[in-house]
């Protein structure tokens, strides 16, 4: 213990350095602890919003369409397929099929009972080589198909009795070098064509006399590298995929360009450079068929994504490489052709199917 003035000093000295160290540790300490505190914190809301983005996300995509049935099989026998690329449905719901493979075109009622069909291969009227695509004018009673070897259009009733064809020497640019490869008719019964080679879309009458055309290579409006898909609704707007820009393009039937929509990518609402299928329903849906990512998107006519289905796999609802689809507008049903799978698979709204 001490008595004098210097003990005192040094006892004062001793104590107010114990502060200082104790001071030292705990400061820091409790800093530690508030920054974790302030971190969880964050991190919390942060994984919040990521979880509430993802729900409104899927929000957003409201509708869900599901496998509903299917029909098919690979071989040669009638109701069977060898490649079948492309399909229309018309306005009584039958969907006819271009079963390639078998140079031949299949018609199914909407529940896969095989009505009728036609073709063999060969150059004369009503046979087929590569037989690429088919359209249904609008009234139901004329049917269209474009063949990419014996490079022509043919016409039929759609009993399967040929009418007419033609092909595309005289359409200037590309001319006998075109690649036509899918078609539709419009409400006036003119035939349009996307045309690979020119970069193009072509416009005939139904007798197949050459009217114009328009289109050019290139990534702006109205430019085109590979376009493929096209559809055409009730307005007579056209729309086309075009494939090699990843997007969609929306004309009038006189070629006045409308608007476009789409990048590349894996993304909800983006697309490969195989989108080789396109069809808009009578609301004016547009649905898109992505080949290399084995899904279909459903978009509203602003080019907002609606819905989403479809992975890559051989089970029912799954799809190999498909090539096109189409819509029957009584029932909403949607037809795809799931070409590496030898069948025709339909879809139809979950909430619809459920009850």
């Amino acid at each position: 213990m001490c008595h004098n003035l210097k003990c005192y000093l040094m006892e004062y000295i001793l104590h107010m350095n114990r502060k200082r160290l104790i001071a030292l540790i705990i400061l820091p300490t409790i800093l530690f602890i508030i920054c974790i505190s302030v971190f969880a914190s964050n991190f919390k809301n942060i994984g919040i919003m990521a979880f509430s983005k993802e729900v409104n996300q899927t929000r957003e995509l409201k509708e869900q369409y599901v496998f509903e049935k299917s029909w098919g099989s690979e071989g040669v026998a009638k109701g069977q397929f060898k490649i079948p690329h492309s399909l229309a449905v018309d306005i009584f719901g039958n969907v006819y099929v271009t079963d390639t493979g078998n140079n031949r075109v299949e018609k199914f009622s909407s529940n896969g009972t095989l009505l009728k069909q036609w073709g063999s291969q060969g150059t004369g009227d009503g046979q087929f080589n590569q037989l690429h695509d088919i359209a249904v004018d609008p009234s139901g009673n004329f049917v269209y198909t474009v063949e990419l070897v014996n490079h022509r259009v043919q016409k039929f009733f759609n009993n399967g009795t040929f009418i007419t064809k033609w092909g595309f020497n005289d359409t200037g640019g590309a001319g006998a070098d075109r690649k036509p490869h899918q078609l539709a008719v419009d409400h006036l019964g003119d035939v349009f064509l996307t045309d690979r080679a020119g970069s193009e879309v072509l416009r005939f009458n139904d007798y197949g006399k050459f009217l114009e055309r328009w289109g050019t290579n290139g990534s702006g409006s109205k430019q085109f590298i590979k376009p493929h898909g096209i559809a055409i609704d009730a307005t007579d707007h056209l729309y086309i995929t075009d494939m090699g820009n990843s997007r969609v393009q929306i004309f009038s039937n006189n070629g006045t360009f409308v608007k476009k929509w789409g990048t590349y990518g894996t993304s909800n609402g983006q697309f490969s450079d195989g989108i080789p299928g396109i069809a808009v329903d009578s609301k004016g849906f547009i649905y898109v068929v992505d080949r290399l990512q084995s899904r279909i998107q459903k978009f509203d006519d602003t080019g907002k994504l609606i819905s989403m289905w479809g992975s890559k796999g051989s089970s029912l609802g799954e799809l190999n490489k498909p090539e096109d689809i189409g819509i029957n507008d009584k029932t909403g049903e949607v037809f795809v052709t799931d070409t590496k799978n030898s069948r025709i698979q339909v879809f139809d709204l979950k909430a619809k199917i459920l009850n």
